[in-house]
């Protein structure tokens, strides 16, 4: 018997003994990943062929009528939540998956040919509809896996309607997102933040579903855009370019406004756990030191934010994706040709000192005993 149903039986029987549940725990049989793999890719083979035929069909009847490709796009889509709201296995759900992402990119493209490829796509409105429209299948289809791709997308079209909204006067547009994302990045991350501390009021009021995909995307998203920020960004822009002088303080925004948030939640912690105010001040303290040392890296602390979320959460994923920012933080900030490697080395150096002095005190301090 394997490890997961053993599992299974003793919480049934934990259950049982509470006469929270009768009778006998229900069979459940686990298809090995082989299986699973072998199912997904015959649903996106299906809709591979499917969707050849049908795009190809329609490309070439309408490839100059943009509003039929738009609905074309919106059929299919509407098929793939009929095809969620049927339900079925591992395939059909990969077939609905595929079908609708090659929907939303028809639809998309059938708008944009309608209106006129070049004036909408620069515009602010456009990408701002973009995320509309994502956020409306989010709502719409109940699927998680395509709730997390849909809210991913809502971040697209939110960080291209404020990277064209945001005023930053550099000839080389593509260097500015380092000051667009450098704000939507601490916003992300607030915001996964708000979802861990209202997690249980959000299961109590049953949006659990609704709302933990869309977290999921809302991190992903927040730790990417911290790690463009931390390889993009350019302290001494100003030097060579008066204009871009915000632009050059674009890491360093990231940086304090993501070590504010970190600081909150780490404060937020501490009073959950009735923490002393001698611990409260000194786990503040640490916590805005390591940020002010880290603040030009802010993919470091955005990693450690995901990853104290993690713990809070016992979600694997979430550590997984902040152990991946910090290291791959690290290995950016440490390589970029734009920093001393005096000025990388102190930070790094120091940071660690912080962290190992900060376990030391926690493990062997007075506070340390109280919480062992």
């Amino acid at each position: 018997m394997s490890t997961t149903l053993q599992t299974e039986q003793r919480l049934w029987q934990e259950l049982a003994a509470r006469g929270a549940v009768q009778g006998e725990c229900p069979e459940h049989s686990h298809a090995p990943w082989a299986v699973r793999c072998l199912m997904g890719a015959a649903g996106w083979l299906g809709a591979l062929f499917f969707q050849m035929f049908l795009v190809g069909t329609v490309f070439v009847a309408a490839r100059e009528n943009g509003v039929a490709m738009a609905v074309t796009g919106l059929a299919m889509i509407a098929l793939a939540a009929l095809l969620y709201w049927r339900g079925g296995g591992i395939a059909a759900s990969q077939f609905a998956l595929a079908v609708s992402l090659c929907g939303q990119g028809m639809a998309v493209y059938g708008w944009v040919e309608a209106l006129g490829f070049t004036r909408v796509t620069e515009t602010a409105g456009f990408w701002a509809g973009i995320a509309v429209f994502e956020a409306a299948l989010a709502l719409l289809v109940t699927n998680r896996l395509h709730r997390l791709l849909s809210g991913l997308g809502v971040w697209i079209g939110v960080a291209g309607a404020v990277h064209l909204a945001l005023p930053h006067g550099s000839a080389d547009d593509w260097q500015a997102l380092a000051w667009s994302l450098g704000w939507l990045a601490p916003l992300g991350c607030a915001l996964a933040t708000g979802f861990t501390l209202a997690e249980a009021r959000v299961c109590a009021a049953g949006r659990h579903a609704l709302l933990e995909p869309l977290a999921d995307a809302t991190l992903l998203a927040a730790l990417a855009m911290a790690l463009v920020v931390t390889g993009m960004s350019h302290p001494m822009a100003w030097l060579f370019d008066p204009e871009a002088g915000r632009l050059s303080m674009a890491h360093w925004i990231a940086g304090a406004l993501l070590t504010l948030v970190l600081a909150g939640f780490a404060l937020t912690e501490c009073r959950r756990l009735a923490a002393g105010s001698a611990m409260q001040a000194a786990v503040l303290a640490g916590t805005l030191a390591f940020g002010a040392l880290m603040a030009a890296a802010p993919a470091v602390v955005a990693g450690a934010l995901a990853l104290a979320l993690a713990l809070r959460r016992a979600s694997m994923a979430w550590m997984g994706l902040g152990v991946a920012a910090i290291a791959i933080g690290f290995v950016w900030y440490y390589s970029a040709l734009h920093w001393t490697l005096l000025a990388k080395s102190v930070t790094l150096a120091a940071a660690g000192v912080l962290l190992l002095a900060g376990r030391y005190w926690l493990l062997h301090g007075r506070t340390g005993k109280e919480f062992a």
